[in-house]
């Protein structure tokens, strides 16, 4: 796994510095931003989805003067609408960085010291088809949420040539995903249209 995923991290490289002003990335899962920026680095024009307010509050504070950055304040995964976001014990004293592990797919962090909120879910299927043009690179980090918008992505065909995607799977969290990552991974490598890589980050 982590052969592959340093990989990976070439291979995301290569790509996010192909794009140019004009192309469409987005980022899923963007905490306070750090792949956004290498993204909008190039020109693009970067959706950057974020669900845990203070977090959100960051991202959109470091982009405010970068008019090609949008930032929404919500999660991604397969349907619209609300869901409980649970962050573990640790977003307390490191808010800046445990909102990476938040998660609205699992109750891994779930405790009497946990922390939830609730926060607006938005369907990839509604996201894409708002887009004026299919995005170039999709970077999705959503702590167990990515293997439903990878599910809704492959069954609407959503994925044409000429996208990237790069996600990474929480398999090692949850280890019941393991039958559904893998099937994914096949998927990948045989039958979708863009480019798939599952072993990101």
């Amino acid at each position: 796994k982590r052969r592959l995923q340093h990989r990976a991290e070439e291979r995301f490289r290569q790509l996010s510095a192909d794009l140019r002003p004009g192309d469409l990335a987005l980022d899923l899962g963007a905490n306070v931003g750090e792949v956004t920026a290498v993204l909008s680095a190039t020109g693009a024009e970067v959706h950057a989805y974020e669900p845990e307010p203070e977090t959100f509050t960051i991202l959109k504070r470091r982009f405010a003067d970068t008019p090609h950055v949008i930032p929404h304040n919500a999660a991604v995964s397969n349907r619209s609408g609300a869901a409980e976001l649970v962050l573990p014990a640790s977003f307390a004293n490191r808010p800046r960085s445990a909102s990476k592990a938040a998660s609205i797919a699992h109750d891994v962090y779930r405790g009497p010291d946990a922390q939830t909120r609730t926060v607006p879910v938005l369907d990839i299927r509604e996201i894409l088809a708002g887009l004026p043009r299919p995005p170039r690179l999709i970077k999705m980090d959503i702590e167990g949420a990515e293997l439903d918008v990878l599910e809704a992505i492959r069954r609407d065909n959503l994925l044409e040539p000429g996208m990237a995607v790069f996600v990474e799977t929480h398999e090692r969290i949850d280890p019941a995903a393991l039958p559904q990552v893998r099937a994914l991974q096949s998927w990948a490598r045989t039958d979708a249209a863009g480019y798939v890589n599952l072993n990101w980050g």
